[in-house]
């Protein structure tokens, strides 16, 4: 009898263990069926020495009575690769890692590129690790739990090392008023005073002292011992949140585009109100001088009526003076009746004049009313023609007066400052942090980013800071790492959510120092 022998040679990649060329792995148990024992041989073949992983057993068998005749020759044959489970490797559970992309990784709910996509982590996003299978991990960030190829991840002093720069640190206010200081001592002077829950910006952590930002390039210290001092990082999300968040966004700037249009509407209405009140005063106005100037000449002509009267009171005395045949009587009474008609000449003369301003006066009214019925007629085609042009612009979502891209995104943006500061908030007009405003503004013009300063400047394309065009955002550094983003406007200028006490304002550039730039258009 003769001994068969079984050659096996696979493939594979060992869990933890890169291997270049070809290598092979130890198979065991393997049953013959027929043979009472077994000989596997396994080998290994590969391009590096180095790296190369080789097993080998051996046992021996006898055939059975009923085996092939005695001239039958050994038998070499190749046997199947036997299925295996993936190994999941619990080694690095509970340790934190960040994406690393030009903008996002999918979250599958299999550890393999065919398994339903879940969710999202966008680059510098934090994520917790569960187990390795291969080489996916199997993660939790935010509400998304799934698998994610390992190869997109920083781990261990590389991660440490980004957890430093995407750090967003926060300090929350426990006492009931807490007072801000110029330096970091009870002795400084006091420029500001914060209250219970308030949420403050961490700048520097030294001690018992924190920088905060006030907003506004206002910086101050608090004391340490009565605020908490939290560290986040941003997450990634579920489809079903990435699509809440798109369709809230969507019906944001529906609601924005819709009280734009009606504040237009309204704009307009009143200006055309105020025009048909003006031309209705200067009606009003007119009138009155008229009535008046119709008094002036009524008055006027009572006047030269009584002058009048004392004329031919003094004639009727002339000629009784001249009756009487007293020459000097005669003499004075007809230099008085003289005066006298003098007068009444000068009143007549008045009364003529006021009865011409009274006639100028009436036609200037009748003009001024004139005047006014067309206002109103030409306010109410104007208001008609406006309101036309602005539905017929409300129905275009790409409508804009800028002639570029960059300046309607400043456009956009400026509409909204005066708005409140929202710690993790990211509505334009009930309130946004720093990152929530740029990501809800970008979004406006179809640029999707994530909701994180840090991960944000990871995203569109690098732009020297002398080159900066309107429209681009600017990074700024907090001790350390990226903690705050604005929009740079043109001309020295930004517009930023700076802080709960300012909310979203225009600021100078160098309010602090922008240490990165990225365009998206």
């Amino acid at each position: 009898m003769k001994k068969g022998v079984w050659k096996v040679t696979a493939c594979a990649l060992t869990a933890g263990m890169m291997i270049s060329g070809t290598s092979s792995v130890v198979l065991a148990d393997v049953a013959l069926e027929g043979f009472g024992s077994t000989t596997v041989k396994v080998e290994a073949e590969t391009d590096d020495p180095m790296t190369a992983v080789s097993a080998e057993t051996e046992e021996t068998y006898t055939e059975p009575e009923t085996a092939a005749p005695e001239e039958s020759e050994a038998v070499e044959t190749e046997a199947p690769e036997p299925e295996t489970e993936p190994v999941v490797d619990m080694s690095m559970s509970g340790e934190m890692a960040f994406a690393q992309c030009d903008d996002y990784i999918n979250i599958r709910s299999g550890a393999n590129a065919d398994s339903e996509v879940v969710g999202k982590v966008y680059n510098n996003n934090s994520v917790t690790i569960l187990s390795q299978v291969g080489d996916w991990f199997e993660i939790q960030s935010g509400n998304a739990t799934g698998y994610v190829k390992a190869e997109y991840f920083a781990t261990g002093q590389a991660a440490q090392e980004i957890a430093e720069e995407v750090a967003y640190n926060v300090a929350t206010v426990y006492a009931d008023a807490l007072i801000v200081r110029a330096e970091p001592s009870e002795d400084a002077a006091e420029i500001g005073t914060v209250y219970s829950t308030d949420e403050l910006e961490v700048v520097e952590y030294d001690g018992d002292w924190m920088k905060v930002a006030l907003g506004g390039d206002v910086y101050g210290y608090v004391n340490a011992y009565y605020v908490g001092y939290d560290t986040y990082y941003a997450t990634g999300e579920t489809l079903e949140e990435e699509q809440e968040r798109l369709d809230q966004e969507w019906l944001d700037y529906l609601a924005q585009q819709e009280a734009e249009q009606a504040a237009a509407e309204q704009a307009y209405l009143d200006a055309i109100a105020a025009e048909q009140a003006a031309a209705q005063q200067a009606a009003w106005d007119a009138e009155y001088q008229a009535q008046a100037a119709a008094q002036a000449t009524a008055d006027a002509q009572a006047a030269a009526d009584i002058q009048y009267q004392e004329y031919l009171d003094a004639q009727a005395a002339a000629d009784a003076a001249t009756q009487q045949a007293d020459e000097q009587a005669v003499i004075d009474a007809a230099a008085q009746a003289e005066a006298a008609y003098q007068e009444f000449l000068n009143a007549q003369a008045t009364a003529d004049a006021q009865a011409q301003a009274e006639a100028d006066a009436q036609y200037q009214a009748q003009a001024a009313a004139d005047a006014a019925t067309q206002a109103e007629a030409d306010a109410a085609a104007q208001a008609e023609a406006v309101a036309a042009q602005t539905a017929a612009q409300a129905t275009d979502a790409n409508y804009s007066t800028s002639s570029s891209v960059g300046q309607q995104i400043v456009n956009y943006a400026t509409q909204f400052v005066g708005n409140p500061y929202v710690w993790g908030g990211s509505s334009l007009t009930d309130g946004a942090d720093c990152s929530g405003f740029t990501m809800s503004v970008m979004a406006n013009f179809g640029i999707g980013l994530p909701h994180n300063a840090a991960a944000q400047s990871g995203c569109g394309t690098p732009v020297d800071l002398s080159e900066i065009q309107p429209g681009d955002l600017l990074f700024y550094s907090s001790g350390g790492g990226i903690g705050h983003v604005s929009i740079y406007m043109g001309g020295g200028q930004v517009v930023h959510a700076s802080s709960s006490t300012t909310g979203i304002i225009i600021s100078d550039i160098g309010y602090r120092t922008p240490v990165c730039a990225r365009r998206f258009v």
